[in-house]
């Protein structure tokens, strides 16, 4: 029996008991906040005009994937279909097997009606022949493409992303709404000023604050 006992001293924190935990803060957890004048259906419609082709440029953790996640239903509204590539961390090729196994999704379902976008999050990842391959691709079943990418890549740029203080200010507000948190404008403003735009680095740090902050308490 002492062998199953569990000192809940030692329990590590649950979920429930900090709002910057990973269930909280991942992308498409958080609505994306749009600067004043832009609606995601306004960015769907710029992507149009820009012949489907759209980079989401910004600093690391700044929300590109959280606005990606915002994006895809509304191009699935306007007829859209959605084929994403999520490059990780030093990913520098694309999936093996993508061009055939994206192909006979592209041209296995080709009507008039709708238009296919491929979605790549981490573009900035790929090596030159990789984006030129890409590029043929997309060029040659005539579909979209929309990535993310830390810096201007030669895509035209659909949106950039530089989360300022009151943005995050507001995004710590509405976390507070689902766990209440010892969390202050000042911790947020010293996190900011430290991390800058990455809101996923404001987040981690902002979580240890909450817990020595609680453990304090």
């Amino acid at each position: 029996m002492s062998g199953a006992f569990v000192n809940l001293l030692d329990a590590p924190p649950s979920r429930f008991d900090n709002p910057f935990a990973t269930c909280w803060v991942r992308p498409g957890a958080l609505a994306f906040r749009f600067p004043p004048g832009t609606t995601a259906e306004k960015l769907v419609a710029t992507l149009a005009e820009q012949n489907w082709r759209g980079a989401i440029v910004g600093p690391h953790g700044s929300g590109k994937s959280t606005l990606l996640e915002t994006l895809k239903p509304v191009l699935s509204a306007v007829g859209c279909r959605v084929h994403t590539i999520v490059l990780r961390d030093g990913q520098r090729r694309l999936p093996p097997g993508f061009a055939g196994d994206l192909g006979s999704k592209v041209i296995g379902v080709r009507d008039a009606s709708h238009k296919d976008i491929i979605v790549v999050d981490g573009y900035e990842q790929l090596g030159w022949l990789s984006r030129v391959r890409l590029r043929h691709f997309c060029r040659r079943h005539a579909a979209g493409l929309l990535v993310t990418a830390h810096a201007p890549c030669g895509i035209p740029m659909l949106i950039q992303l530089s989360p300022a203080l009151d943005l995050v200010e507001q995004l710590v507000a509405e976390l507070a709404l689902k766990v209440s948190t010892p969390i202050t404008k000042s911790h947020v403003a010293a996190s900011h000023a430290c991390h800058g735009s990455n809101v996923r680095e404001i987040f981690f740090a902002l979580y240890d604050d909450h817990e020595g902050l609680r453990c304090r308490g």
